[in-house]
């Protein structure tokens, strides 16, 4: 298969894509996606242009979110990861944090931003981020405030990451991405990225031996809503999601980002899901 434009200026994703030979074969009929395709952009600043600004996008610490407000943060958070943090196109972006509209902001604004993003659960020791994040080379982290502590030893023995900064899962502004952000517009300039650019490195669980990295395109991330959630389970833009999956798994991410921000629909992000408050928050 003949990949499209990209936008990238770091291209270790490009680069390490598996031998075309050993790619499954892909039916893409149906699918006309632009050469050029944030699929950020489209679960955002898109959902505003097509009317949905007012509705409520997120839900989670406490507060409602609407698609107006959900754009204009990530396109500040994205213009501080650009502008403080010197972020480029292609660099890949470790994401550390619980369930939260904050870790789903960071996401969005990152992809925004022209990076790969590598999500990753709470559950991840020092030696487990290590692993991967000297696989991705990933050399700029973004994470909860509250978990710091395992990444920061990541840093202090990893070849690859620099930095590690902070933002607050909670309902506040206090971390440090947080505070670089307030100041920022909120008409940044997403990257214009290609459809066939690498927006997220998956993970495995390495239950079977090391954790492997699966790449997805930004096409990708819309294929999944515009191929299954639009006709298996007709997401309709009064609908709330919810559930228990991690953000971090590409099942979580699909299931509780993606589907319902491709349709107008709300997403409720939880810290700590349980059968019980799963029923109390449904009913």
């Amino acid at each position: 298969m003949k990949l499209g434009a990209s936008a990238h200026e770091d291209t270790f994703t490009r680069d390490n894509l598996p031998p075309a030979g050993t790619w499954p074969d892909l039916l893409l009929e149906g699918f006309d996606y632009p050469e050029y395709l944030n699929a950020a952009v489209e679960l955002t600043d898109a959902m505003v242009d097509k009317g949905f600004g007012d509705h409520t996008a997120l839900i989670g610490a406490g507060r409602r979110r609407s698609y107006r407000e959900l754009a204009d943060w990530t396109n500040q958070l994205a213009a501080a990861l650009v502008e403080d943090y010197g972020l480029r196109p292609g660099q890949r972006v470790l994401i550390r944090s619980p369930n939260t509209p904050a870790m789903a902001a960071a996401w969005l604004a990152a992809t925004k931003a022209g990076a790969v993003v590598v999500n990753t659960m709470p559950m991840l020791r020092t030696g487990e981020l290590t692993r991967i994040v000297d696989k991705a080379e990933v050399a700029l982290a973004l994470c909860d405030t509250r978990l710091m502590d395992e990444l920061q030893q990541c840093a202090q023995t990893s070849r690859f990451l620099k930095r590690v900064i902070g933002f607050d899962g909670s309902a506040g502004f206090d971390g440090e991405l947080d505070q670089a952000a307030l100041g920022r517009t909120a008409g940044f300039r997403a990257v214009r990225t290609g459809r066939d650019d690498v927006a997220l490195l998956g993970f495995t669980s390495g239950s079977t031996g090391d954790a492997k990295a699966t790449m997805h395109f930004h096409r990708d991330l819309l294929i999944v809503a515009d191929g299954y959630a639009r006709e298996v389970l007709v997401v309709r833009p009064d609908d709330v999601f919810i559930g228990t999956p991690p953000l971090a798994f590409t099942f979580g991410l699909g299931g509780l980002a993606i589907f319902p921000l491709r349709f107008g629909a709300a997403a409720a992000l939880l810290e700590h899901a349980s059968p019980q408050n799963l029923v109390d928050l449904i009913e």
